[in-house]
C-alpha cells in the first residue's frame, strides 16, 4: 500500500467514489488521505484512512483522459488556529505569524457555542442547507463540525442555531482553504478553534 490523497473533485469540494457496500455517500473532501490498494478495470481501489469513512474501502473510476483522481503523497500543512469572539462577532485565523481578520461571525444568543478550546473535524458529507450561498462561495456546502459529536458546525449562512456561523459569506472560500488541507494528527481534525467571549480575553 502508498499514501495518496483526493487530488481532484467537483467544483464544490467533493470527491463521489463506490464503496464496497455499493453505496456512493458520503463523497471524500478533497485532499482527504487514503491507501491506495490498486488500479483494476479502469478503477483505483483504495482504503480510507481518515475522517468519516475512516477504516472502509473504496474505489473511483478513472478521469475521462485515463489519469488518476488520486495523487501521490501527503500534502498536508499543520493544524490551523481560528479565534471567535462572541462579543464582537469577529473570527481570525492565523496564518504563520500572522492573524487574519476580522471576518464576521456569529451564534446564536441563546444557544452560543461554549467556550474554550475545540477541534475542529474533517468535512464529514454535504451540507445542502447552504445550497443557495453556492453562487457566493463554491464550498458553501461543505462544513467543518466543531468537536466531535453534536451538531455544531463551523459554517457559512445567515441564520445560526448554535454553530459559528460566517456571515460575511465570499469569505467562506478564504477559510475553506485555509482549513481544508491542514491536519491535527488524530486521524479526525484539522485544526482547534478557540471561543472567547470578549476580543480582551484573546492571548496572541
Amino acid at each position: 500500500m502508498s499514501v495518496k490523497h483526493v487530488a481532484f473533485t467537483d467544483e464544490k469540494g467533493w470527491l463521489i467514489v463506490k464503496y464496497n457496500d455499493g453505496s456512493t455517500y458520503p463523497p471524500l473532501p478533497q485532499y482527504l488521505r487514503v491507501d491506495y490498494l490498486k488500479s483494476e478495470g479502469g478503477r483505483d481501489f483504495f482504503k480510507i484512512v481518515e475522517g468519516k469513512s475512516s477504516g472502509k474501502e473504496a474505489s473511483v473510476r478513472h478521469k475521462q483522459d485515463g489519469g488518476s483522481f488520486l495523487a501521490d503523497g501527503d500534502p498536508t500543512l499543520n493544524e490551523g488556529i481560528i479565534h471567535f469572539v462572541i462579543e464582537t462577532k469577529q473570527l481570525f485565523y492565523r496564518d504563520g505569524e500572522n492573524w487574519i481578520g476580522p471576518i464576521t461571525t456569529v451564534t446564536d444568543p441563546s444557544n452560543p457555542v461554549p467556550i474554550g478550546t475545540h477541534d475542529i473535524e474533517i468535512p464529514d458529507e454535504i451540507h445542502d442547507k447552504a445550497r443557495s450561498y453556492i453562487s457566493q462561495t463554491p464550498f458553501a456546502e461543505t462544513w467543518f463540525r466543531i468537536g466531535h459529536d453534536g451538531d455544531r458546525y463551523l459554517h457559512p449562512g445567515s441564520i445560526t442555531l448554535g454553530c459559528v456561523t460566517v456571515t460575511d459569506i465570499p469569505k467562506w472560500t478564504e477559510i475553506y482553504n485555509y482549513l481544508i488541507k491542514r491536519r491535527k494528527g488524530d486521524g479526525k481534525s484539522v485544526s482547534i478553534i478557540q471561543v472567547f467571549n470578549k476580543n480582551s480575553e484573546r492571548q496572541l
